[in-house]
């Protein structure tokens, strides 16, 4: 070896022919014997045997990925790895949720046909099945947090309670393996139908699928979830209308086939009238009411900021002014008035005695909606441009379950119970424009106001509702419990004293008084 040249190694990384030798083996029982030549140059003794060139410039052994190492060699700056950004697909994002406007069950496969013969057989009460039905919708469904908040307010709202199942015990690997699938889905169960609701133990509650929709989207959802949009609207329907055609598609339970259908109708009609209800809520009473308000003293009389400088820019309601009001309320008039109430209303005037007779908080059912006529039309576009054309609501008396019941004497309550309810009609006058976002049927809560010379008007207009209003005492349930014995109480003595033994304890009377 001493004999041989000396040979230069400037492929191997951190050597060069004017520097030391830096050299790392993957061999650990090689020896490298490097020296510095005369001329400076770096000389191997050994023969070389164990050096191999790095590729990519490296330090033989070092970790070529690592910045920081590269860095410490080289001398340069260290580079930052960029975190590569997860797909939609690996977050779950561009996968289907199940609740795709067109989305549908793919067909049930023999073994599903006969695993479900088994978990919804008609033996299992409908407790089981439901809850089963549930468990399993819910697994083959992509919740995200607002899908997932109005389902489960919506099972909450017909009875089915949601949490672990107590009492329940643990569950291991062994125990689900010695179970069956129907057994693993009642045990694993988060949607689960209390004992006070079972049918088969006694339960007064009764099974009403279309019932509790009608209830759920009339009365409940439109005070809990925002319905500004339409969109946001026909979600929610949406994901109960899916739920129900999943309990169809897997016949869950064939004997309420009938009351499941009504249900889904009731979700095709809700997803119309609860945004036409919102709508509706926002136009009413319209401007020929508001003006009479205005006019006469009502709701909206003393509300007109325009004229004034620091309400210019503000972006809310103004009001409207006597000027507009009177022209409003005047060519309305001559718009849709009778002989009769012209006759009253110009005799009114002259004498100055134009006043509001009566006033009647009422809630009310339209009956019929009759949009302007041709005549009307070109009236309004001959006279005032600007203004907009009066149609006609009809409507009747609706009793709100909501309000209060009258207070009444019992001779009152008798007579009341006794005699047939009293139903009054009404008609009132409303833009066509506003006409568009009402519907037959629709109920609210409304002020009406009638002046001498005949004209009746809604000054305020609250609680606009679906066709299908239904208030269920299902809410005030929610959470509630049986509850269990009474303890007895500990007796307290006249003055409030209270006995632990719960027996009276009575003063002391011996010795003087103060």
């Amino acid at each position: 070896m001493a004999d041989e040249e000396p040979q230069s190694l400037p492929a191997v990384s951190g050597c060069s022919e004017d520097g030391p030798l830096r050299v790392i083996t993957p061999n650990p029982n090689a020896k490298v014997n490097g020296t510095m030549g005369a001329d400076g140059k770096c000389e191997d003794t050994s023969g070389g045997a164990d050096l191999q060139p790095v590729q990519g410039g490296g330090v033989e052994g070092e970790d070529e990925g690592d910045p920081e190492s590269v860095a410490a060699t080289h001398g340069v700056a260290p580079k930052k790895k960029k975190k590569k950004s997860k797909s939609k697909g690996q977050r779950g994002l561009g996968k289907p949720t199940g609740f795709e406007e067109y989305y549908v069950d793919v067909p049930v496969t023999p073994e599903e046909y006969n695993e479900e013969q088994d978990l919804y057989n008609k033996s299992r009460t409908f407790s089981e099945r439901i809850e089963m039905a549930i468990q399993r919708y819910k697994a083959k469904r992509n919740f995200d947090s607002e899908r997932k908040d109005l389902f489960d307010k919506y099972m909450a709202y017909g009875g089915i309670d949601t949490g672990p199942k107590m009492f329940s015990g643990g569950l291991d690997a062994n125990m689900l393996a010695e179970r069956t699938a129907a057994e693993i889905a009642t045990m694993t169960a988060t949607n689960f139908v209390g004992a006070d609701k079972d049918r088969e133990g006694g339960s007064k509650f009764v099974i009403d699928f279309d019932g509790v929709v009608k209830g759920f989207l009339s009365s409940r959802l439109p005070q809990i979830f925002d319905t500004t949009t339409e969109k946001q609207t026909k979600s929610y329907t949406s994901i109960i209308r899916n739920f129900l055609n999943y309990l169809l598609h897997h016949d869950v339970c064939p004997e309420y086939k009938d009351q499941i259908n009504a249900a889904r109708a009731t979700c095709d009609l809700a997803e119309k009238e609860l945004w036409g209800c919102r709508q509706a809520s926002v136009w009413l009473p319209g401007d020929f009411n508001t003006a009479c308000s205005t006019i006469f003293g009502g709701y909206y009389a003393n509300m007109y900021i325009g004229d004034q400088d620091w309400a210019k820019d503000l972006d809310v309601y103004k009001g409207m002014s006597t000027e507009t009001a009177k022209r409003i309320f005047k060519t309305g008039l001559a718009a849709q008035a009778t002989d009769e109430v012209l006759s009253a209303f110009s005799a009114k005037s002259r004498e100055k005695d134009l006043v509001v007779v009566s006033t009647t908080d009422t809630g009310l059912e339209v009956t019929d909606i009759i949009k302007a006529d041709q005549d009307v039309l070109e009236m309004y576009a001959a006279l005032k441009p600007s203004l907009k054309p009066l149609g006609r609501m009809k409507a009747k008396t609706w009793n709100n379950p909501t309000l209060p019941k009258e207070d009444l004497t019992e001779e009152e309550k008798v007579a009341a119970a006794t005699a047939p309810p009293e139903i009054k009609e009404y008609e009132l006058w409303v833009e066509d424009e506003v006409l568009e976002k009402c519907f037959v049927g629709m109920k609210f809560d409304a002020t009406l106001r009638e002046l001498n010379c005949g004209v009746l008007y809604f000054d305020t207009v609250i609680g606009v509702h679906c066709s299908f209003y239904t208030l269920l005492p299902n809410e005030l349930m929610i959470g509630w419990r049986e509850p269990g014995p009474r303890l007895p109480m500990r007796e307290k003595n006249v003055d409030g004293r209270v006995d632990d033994t719960g027996k009276e304890k009575k003063d002391d009377l011996d010795g003087d008084g103060f």
